[in-house]
């Protein structure tokens, strides 16, 4: 029996809802098996060996499972390919019908997931299927976002200890680019304040992981020719490269730079087309954190790369009187054409090994920087 089966999955259940999907009506024998199936596994833990279970329970037909993307999702999907069921993962921004509900339940969810399934069965694409990054992948992936959140943990400690320091009138021999250098940091520690000391502590402790952070990523990513391209691209730096590149993993898969900038999320508010820029809505797809390093690469790219056409796009856009966000979101999509660009012909960007030094210095300073664009 063909069956589609929607999963609304969780961090410790999953929600299953399985119906038929064959021509003509189920026999009487096919609708008690759907039933026990809906019964037994309508509400279960989403733990892998539970997720394993559903696949044994489906020996002998032919099953796909549609499940919403999720954090949750990469583990499961990976469980039930690997156990030869055909499963497809969607964004929830396409599905339309559980996003717009009124009655949103996790079991209505899953019958929602399983008719949209049923439908693409016989012919309908309601919604695009996400490309689920192999266990390697999504490896190199986390490698980066543990680094990121480091990175994002020692920029609040440098907040804390500069308010600290307005606070209680505490003054350095002088204004430190970065207050988390040795010098600053000994002269902090020296201060004798203990709240400084706690942070001075807490800070020393994660540069020494980031450290070793930065040498693991490099170690992983360094065999890979395109992260040496992107890294050709002034704006980036070790981490923002290698999250690009284990979130493309391959640039062939987007036919366009469109495409590229549409799976990042990078329609911006205001686009140029000859002589006239139109404005429209920013869309809420593909991964944050790297639009985000996207939006920061941009500006450390206008500000080191005066001539390229990311830059001009940027310069022209501001003297229009077009806003800092919204001609740094339009120079952000631009920088995606040209990542898009350099992986799809094999050549660098940019030889200039001075000029990429001070731009990779620039952007590992901001990686971590909510606030740095």
């Amino acid at each position: 029996m063909r069956i589609a089966i929607g999963m609304d999955l969780h961090k410790k259940t999953a929600v299953c809802c399985a119906v038929h999907a064959g021509p003509g009506k189920p026999s009487e024998e096919e609708e008690e098996f759907l039933r026990r199936f809906n019964r037994d596994h309508g509400t279960q833990p989403s733990e892998p060996e539970d997720i394993a279970r559903i696949a044994e329970a489906l020996r002998g037909h032919e099953a796909h499972v549609l499940i919403e993307n999720s954090t949750k999702t990469h583990e499961t999907y990976w469980v039930l390919t690997n156990l030869g069921i055909d499963t497809v993962v969607a964004q929830a921004q396409d599905l339309y019908r559980i996003t717009k509900s009124v009655k949103k339940t996790d079991a209505n969810d899953a019958a929602e997931l399983a008719g949209y399934m049923r439908r693409r069965l016989n012919g309908e694409r309601e919604f695009a299927v996400c490309k689920m990054p192999s266990p390697v992948w999504m490896e190199r992936r986390e490698i980066c976002r543990a680094v990121l959140a480091e990175k994002r943990h020692l920029a609040d400690l440098k907040r804390r200890a500069r308010m600290h320091m307005l606070l209680h009138g505490i003054r350095l021999s002088k204004d430190y680019s970065d207050i988390f250098s040795k010098k600053a940091m000994k002269e902090m520690w020296d201060s004798r304040d203990t709240c400084l000391r706690l942070l001075v502590s807490e800070a020393r402790s994660i540069k020494a992981r980031t450290d070793e952070e930065a040498r693991l990523i490099r170690a992983t990513f360094g065999h890979i020719t395109d992260f040496d391209l992107v890294m050709s691209i002034p704006g980036f730096g070790a981490v923002s490269a290698a999250y690009a590149v284990s979130m493309i993993i391959d640039v062939k898969r987007f036919g366009s730079s469109a495409q590229l900038a549409a799976y990042f999320g990078l329609v911006p508010k205001v686009r140029e087309s000859a002589e006239t820029s139109h404005r429209c809505a920013t869309t809420h797809r593909g991964d944050r954190e790297m639009r985000r390093l996207l939006c920061q690469s941009a500006i450390v790219h206008v500000r080191t790369a005066e001539d390229s056409v990311v830059s001009a796009l940027y310069n022209r856009l501001r003297a229009r009187g077009v806003s800092h966000r919204e001609a740094q979101v339009a120079a952000a999509r631009k920088l995606v054409t040209v990542v898009w660009s350099v992986l799809r012909n094999r050549r660098p960007f940019s030889t200039d090994r001075e000029l990429l030094e001070r731009s990779a210095e620039m952007a590992e300073e901001a990686e971590g920087d909510p606030a740095a664009d």
